[in-house]
């Protein structure tokens, strides 16, 4: 029988010196080639030799001293071409049979290694679903999953190109989305199954490309990556599906649909199919600002609800330019048109023994407190009689209105962030001509950004002045929040401005005309917006005697001026041609017998003038003259 001397340790880099310096110990080597067989040794290539030295620091005798042949073949120890010595300082051995300590350690060394380069691979092919869903999956070992992952790639990829060609391409189509309540709708659920799926797409690509049997601290690891990339793709989406739902409850608030839909004697009928203003030249809103609000609520009960900001938005449908024509709120003994119902009950004008209680801002509140017989069957009928007042006044048919609470108006303005806008006059907050002292003053000086309390009182001021000036900075206002509401702006703050819009607007735009008012609006905000004031003295109007012949006139050359060369050929030497007629659109309520005066005179930009004015130059800085910028002005410029 023969000594087995047990299981035999790897050599470690002293068993040479201990050799040498004791004749008495016998080198492990050496008792190797003692053996009645020569141990046969293998030499086990590997891609850890940066750990060699460490183990097994090599001896002076360095590479030259070992065989540098790729073969894994045996060596055997007896072999001349085999140095032992320098054969385990130099190379990673294993006893064939049996493996050493130090085999066995190198060997872990080198698993955990692998799986550290695996687990990396791993974790970049998960953040790469979280990218574009699924795309991680086309490295997966599996072929089913290489399948979905293509699938899911391309899905993603194409989805997401189209949606970037059709937002960019045909903003107003994409913007007009928001108005349809169905598409809102399944949009909302829609979101929710894509997010849901993108976690599940991230989930499953670790649990495919991960190493088996990781410890513990490594599944953490890809547990904590999971999670992280799946709350990254799911909180946007799951904001975005709220969106859709927030945005649903608006749209279904203020304008309303099916059998809900508001009643209207003077809505157009859009074509369902092609361009839905075809045989529409322009659509003519009526934009009015009401006193509802906090602290009014019993004199709305009592005396209903009085629209002391009145003006007309007169849209070309092909080029989106606007002419806002602003009506004072106390114009007196409003006609009305021919053949309407309110010309009927006052074929002499809006009158009444109360000159003050007859004001054109009176006539939502008469009409709905003391006539309930007219307009029967219409959802609004103050804003009935009043869309037929207006009409009376500009010769404009009236289409649609939309009635903003001047709370709310604050509420959306911050919502917005706030509004920039130029101020020209040294406005007062608060105060009156009886005594009361204003609570302060906004300053004079170019691009003043505004909160809404602010801006509120930037288009309500008229302590100081008067309610002609108040209109003007109403059309600065009103100009600056379309100009504002960028989508930026819109998508910051949605909840917020959802949330004001549909406590401030009142309106009877149905729900199946929303979405190509939207489009419209996309024009509106590309296209040029003009005023056109009535003021004391200009464009035919005056307080005590307003001229309204010459009054809708003014609007008809306002919206078709005549061309230059038409001045010399004019009969009475005005410049305006007999043949310059209103469009289709707009429903003229003088009577045969009335003649037509003077055109209005040209524009002058910052000041109320006859004629039309450019928005964007009318409210640009004109401070009044030898105003100079105050040290802290200087500063904020």
């Amino acid at each position: 029988m023969t000594n087995d001397p047990g299981p035999r340790r790897a050599l470690g880099p002293n068993d040479a010196e201990k050799s040498a310096d004791s004749s008495s110990h016998v080198s492990p080597s050496r008792a190797w080639m003692d053996d009645d067989e020569p141990t046969v040794i293998r030499r086990r290539n590997t891609n850890f030799d940066r750990y060699q030295n460490y183990f097994y620091p090599q001896t002076s005798a360095g590479p030259a001293a070992t065989d540098d042949s790729d073969d894994d073949g045996p060596i055997s120890v007896g072999s001349p071409s085999a140095d032992p010595e320098s054969l385990v300082l130099s190379q990673i051995v294993v006893r064939e049979d049996g493996p050493d300590p130090a085999g066995r350690h190198i060997a872990g060394t080198a698993a955990a290694l692998d799986d550290d380069r695996r687990l990396r691979t791993s974790m970049a092919l998960t953040v790469a679903s979280a990218v574009i869903p699924g795309s991680g999956l086309l490295a997966a070992p599996q072929i089913p999953a290489k399948i979905l992952g293509a699938i899911t790639t391309a899905a993603s990829v194409a989805g997401g190109l189209f949606l970037v060609w059709f937002v960019l391409n045909r903003t107003g189509d994409a913007a007009a989305l928001a108005g349809n309540t169905t598409i809102l709708r399944t949009a909302s659920l829609v979101l929710i199954a894509v997010a849901l799926a993108w976690v599940a797409l991230i989930t499953l690509t670790h649990l495919l490309t991960r190493p088996g049997n990781m410890r513990m601290g490594r599944r953490l690891v890809g547990a904590v990556l999971v999670a992280g990339l799946a709350f990254a793709v799911a909180a946007p989406t799951a904001v975005a599906a709220r969106y859709a739902r927030d945005q649903t409850m608006l749209v279904e608030k203020v304008f309303k649909g099916g059998d809900d839909e508001v009643q209207s004697t003077s809505r157009p009928t859009l074509a369902e199919e092609g361009d839905p203003w075809e045989g529409i030249p322009r659509v003519n809103i009526l934009l009015l600002g009401a006193d509802g609000g906090l602290g009014r609520e019993e004199m709305q009960e009592n005396y209903g609800v009085r629209t002391d900001t009145i003006m007309v938005a007169s849209i070309d449908t092909k080029t989106g330019d606007t002419m806002l024509v602003q009506v004072p709120r106390n114009v007196q003994f409003t006609p009305f048109p021919v053949g309407s119902e309110m010309r009927e009950v006052f074929p002499e004008g809006f009158r009444g023994e109360n000159e003050l209680d007859w004001h054109v801002n009176s006539i939502w509140p008469k009409v709905e407190l003391e006539y309930p017989d007219l307009f029967v069957g219409s959802t609004y009928r103050g804003a009935e009689a009043l869309k037929q007042g207006i009409q009376g006044i500009t010769g404009l048919k009236i289409d649609y209105f939309a009635m903003l609470n001047m709370d709310g108006l604050q509420e959306l303005i911050d919502a917005m962030g706030g509004v920039t806008v130029n101020i020209s006059q040294r406005l007062a907050i608060g105060g009156d001509t009886k005594g009361r002292k204003p609570s302060g003053y906004l300053e004079i000086g170019p691009d003043q950004h505004l909160d809404g309390y602010h801006a509120l009182w930037y288009a309500r001021s008229r302590r100081d002045f008067s309610d002609y000036d108040r209109m003007a900075r109403q059309s600065c206002l009103v100009d600056a929040v379309i100009k504002q509401a960028n989508p930026t702006n819109l998508l910051t703050r949605f909840e917020a401005i959802a949330s004001a819009s549909g406590d401030m607007l009142l309106s009877d735009i149905p729900q199946r005309d929303l979405d190509d008012i939207i489009k419209l609006a996309f024009r509106v905000k590309d296209g040029t917006i003009s005023r056109l004031v009535f003021s004391e003295g200009k464009n035919g109007y005056e307080y005590y005697d307003p001229d309204f012949v010459e009054m809708r006139r003014a609007v008809r050359v306002a919206i078709n001026p005549p061309p230059p060369s038409s001045a010399s050929a004019s009969p009475d030497g005005s410049g305006v041609s007999p043949t310059a007629s209103a469009s289709e659109s707009m429903d003229v309520s003088e009577s045969p017998e009335e003649e037509p005066s003077v055109s209005p005179s040209a524009s002058e930009t910052g000041v109320l003038t006859d004629g039309t004015q450019t928005v964007t130059d009318v409210c640009g800085f004109n401070p009044p003259e030898g105003w100079e910028p105050t040290p802290a002005d200087d500063e904020e410029e």
